[in-house]
Formats: C-alpha cells, sequence, structure tokens
C-alpha cells in the first residue's frame, strides 16, 4: 500500500509539473516604448504569474500590479494600481508617461524566443512595447 501511495503521489508531482505554464509567465524587461529605447539607466519590466492573468511590474518609477485577459494571442489589461513614490530622474518619468500610455491599447502580442511584442488591435501596426524575457535572476 505505501508503495501504491507514493507512485500515486509522485504521478501527480509529475503531472503538476509537466503543465505547460502560459506563454507569458515570467518576467519581461522593457526594451523599447512606442519604438523608443528607455531612457538612460531606466528600468521598466512586467511580470506574469504563471496563470497569465496576475501582473505585477516597475514603471520606471514605481512598482504596479494588474490583471491580464488572454484569448489566443490576444491580451488586454486591466487598469493598473501604482504605489506611491518619486521618480529618480526626469527620464523615468518620461518612460513610465509613456510605458502607462500605451498599456490600455495592448489588444495583442507576438513571442518569438525570448522576445516579446505587445501590439495594439490592428494587423501590421508597430509594437507599443517591445520586451525581452529575463534571467531567472531577476535580470
Amino acid at each position: 500500500m505505501r508503495k501504491v501511495l507514493m507512485g500515486a503521489g509522485l504521478a501527480l508531482a509529475l503531472a503538476a509539473c509537466s503543465q505547460p505554464a502560459n506563454e507569458l509567465t515570467g518576467r519581461w524587461q522593457v526594451q523599447e516604448i512606442a519604438g523608443a529605447s528607455l531612457g538612460e539607466g531606466v528600468d521598466v519590466w512586467i511580470a506574469f504569474d504563471q496563470s497569465g492573468e496576475q501582473v505585477s511590474g516597475f514603471t520606471g518609477c514605481n512598482n504596479f500590479t494588474t490583471t491580464a485577459e488572454q484569448f489566443g494571442t490576444g491580451v488586454s489589461f486591466a487598469p493598473v494600481t501604482e504605489e506611491a513614490g518619486e521618480c529618480a530622474s526626469q527620464a523615468a518619468a518620461t518612460d513610465e508617461a509613456r510605458f502607462l500610455g500605451v498599456l490600455p491599447s495592448v489588444q495583442r502580442y507576438i513571442r518569438h524566443g525570448r522576445s516579446l511584442e505587445l501590439l495594439p488591435a490592428q494587423n501590421g501596426s508597430e509594437a507599443l512595447l517591445r520586451l525581452r524575457l529575463a534571467d531567472e535572476q531577476g535580470g
């Protein structure tokens, strides 16, 4: 009986591990906002949980949370809840405003390996956000 229980537990653990994570799961470093690079020393990122529904990140100035709704290659974000804080520089403030300005317009995504483009609804449109999957150490 003991071997059967251990075998069943191992099978459940392996099944849980083999379920694919959401394609957007992970921490994504923003590389470009609306075709422009980030300011010098500015860090903007988005992290999706395994379900792809809970989203957190850093705007360049403040931590934020939101939720995402996915359907195929479509994705949209609920309004952002941002922690209060000051921007470290004018470049960070500019990039934060740009990031928060384009995020509500995201309607779909294209993933190419470790690269991700968040795009508006129209096909062939310029990416609103270009991101790169961060290393597990967070960088």
